[in-house]
């Protein structure tokens, strides 16, 4: 398999376990990456998704969202970078017992670490310095909604980004369609091995340490199937295995029409600096979450007809790869670039903004989290894959009432910011207005899977402790989104990469000690 004799396996080739692996093995620690897919996508390392069982709330990212090839999600993945607000990590009453067992003080240097190695330029990390640098006009000021950037990487995908690293460095090997099927338990309860499926031949690989990185229901799946010799795991009685399944909800929650169009574009153009594309939105401030008990939200700027803007990056990106698009629909491409590459164009070079289309439908869209729910599971079904793995089944489940008053708060506060500085005609959708259960079912989910193995202070409140280890095994640590006890409204990848590698810190000193 690889001539490399590990002290870490990593399970999971994708954003998260890439990056620990860099980290540790620019660290002098030996790693071995299994990743169960291609080095590249294809149609059958997909196909294994399609068998996943969702049963309860449509989730449609449990069959569209996950990729199983070496840079996982990071293949299709718009590169987002935003940091989890400190309220994510401080104890709500309103979302039951779910809570952090660390501070937004723990992964902070490891957020910056993350940035360093994804290569975010220097002066872009903190808003304050983006918008001295814009001299963004002071209406974007508000105690109620908060006016922030995410950050868009320029190399999305980590395969591409580390394939360098990947190939020059002695102490990391990386195996592809590799799926690992089964843990072996040794002495201890400890992990002696882990069962790698090649065809028709499994084969036992054995280190030190053994970290799961392979995204959240591949991850669940992995720790509440049977061990390799038939029996349930060590950690299979842990009453928050599988539960306290997450997602996002997105949707729309108004319209507007622009009043001050040059006000308006300069608080919610997306901005061009040093290369890295920059997204203003507005979010819930801390001070109103805590004093109407409402969940974390992030406001945008929708525009309808920069669907069209975003296909003819896609199709010029792809033309400067050298991939051209299906014929029959190359000539309303080539049209629709040149119609509106040159505004873009002479847009960013004036102003450094990338130029939002207005002769269509302009919405506000918000992103909020949920309430950690006990029946939100991930569990086992008795189909099995061809790895004779039992195929994963997903009940997402939303309570409701938090989550409609949340909406309702966004969509009140966002008229508000927009009518009374003259910035733009806000019209709330009447099912906003309205409430009730047809609300929540015009909302989706983000693809943003977390849960199922979170982290806890002991076994009776959590699956894993505050360095990701598991309860009940000693050499075994979880890397991803699935350790998260609560959300927030912020993309998950970021923080999961940084807690990511606060672990791998760990587990570095753990090594080398």
């Amino acid at each position: 398999m690889a001539k490399l004799s590990p002290e870490i396996i990593i399970v999971g080739g994708g954003a998260v376990g890439l990056i620990a692996a860099v980290y540790l093995t620019s660290r002098n620690v030996r790693v071995l990456v299994l990743e169960a897919g291609p080095e590249q996508l294809d149609q059958e390392s997909q196909a294994i998704f399609h068998a996943a069982v969702s049963r309860g709330r449509n989730h449609a990212g449990l069959h569209q969202g996950r990729f199983r090839a070496l840079g996982g999600t990071t293949n299709f993945w718009g590169g987002q970078l935003v940091r989890f607000d400190r309220t994510v990590f401080t104890e709500r009453a309103w979302l039951g017992d779910a809570a952090w067992p660390i501070k937004l003080e723990d992964i902070e240097q490891f957020y910056a670490e993350c940035e360093r190695l994804l290569g975010v330029p220097d002066g872009l990390s903190e808003d304050r310095s983006v918008i001295k640098q814009l001299q963004t006009p002071a209406e974007y000021r508000d105690s109620d909604l908060e006016y922030f950037y995410t950050r868009w990487l320029t190399e999305k995908n980590l395969r591409f980004r580390f394939a360098r690293f990947l190939e020059s460095n002695a102490n990391i090997a990386v195996v592809t369609n590799a799926p690992v099927t089964s843990l072996r338990i040794g002495a201890n309860n400890e992990i002696a091995a882990v069962t790698v499926g090649f065809g028709h031949q499994a084969v036992d690989v054995a280190a030190r340490l053994l970290v799961l990185a392979n995204g959240t229901v591949e991850m669940i799946r992995l720790l509440q199937h049977q061990t390799a010799d038939g029996h349930a795991p060590p950690w299979a009685a842990n009453p928050w295995l599988g539960r306290g399944f997450l997602d996002h909800l997105e949707g729309t929650i108004a319209s507007i029409v622009p009043l001050e169009k040059s006000l308006f574009r300069s608080l919610f153009d997306n901005v061009f600096l040093q290369g890295m594309k920059l997204q203003p939105r507005l979010k819930l401030s801390e001070a109103r979450q805590l004093e109407d008990k409402l969940l974390g939200a992030a406001i945008h700027v929708k525009f309808e007809a920069q669907e069209h803007v975003q296909n003819a990056k896609i199709f010029l990106a792809g033309l400067l790869k050298g991939r051209l698009s299906h014929p029959r629909r190359i000539t309303s491409e080539i049209w629709a670039a040149v119609r509106l590459g040159f505004p873009m164009a002479w847009h960013y070079l004036v102003n450094q903004r990338i130029w939002s289309p207005m002769n269509g439908n302009i919405q506000l869209r918000v992103m909020l989290e949920h309430v950690p729910l006990t029946s939100s599971t991930i569990t086992l079904s008795e189909d099995c894959d061809k790895f004779g793995m039992r195929i994963p089944e997903l009940r997402w489940a939303v309570s409701g009432e938090t989550e409609i008053r949340t909406i309702q708060a966004a969509a009140a506060l966002s008229k508000k910011y927009f009518e009374s500085r003259g910035i733009a005609k806000v019209a709330i959708a009447e099912q906003i207005l309205a409430g009730g259960p047809e609300l929540l079912a015009s909302f989706v989910d983000t693809f943003h899977q977390m849960g199922g193995a979170r982290m806890g202070i002991s076994e009776s409140d959590g699956v894993v402790d505050s360095m990701c280890r598991v309860f009940g095994c000693d050499n075994l640590y979880v890397m991803g989104a699935a350790v998260f006890p609560t959300s927030g409204f912020a993309n998950p990848t970021f923080t999961a990469m940084a807690l990511a590698l606060r672990t791998a810190e760990t587990i570095r000193r753990r090594v080398q000690r």
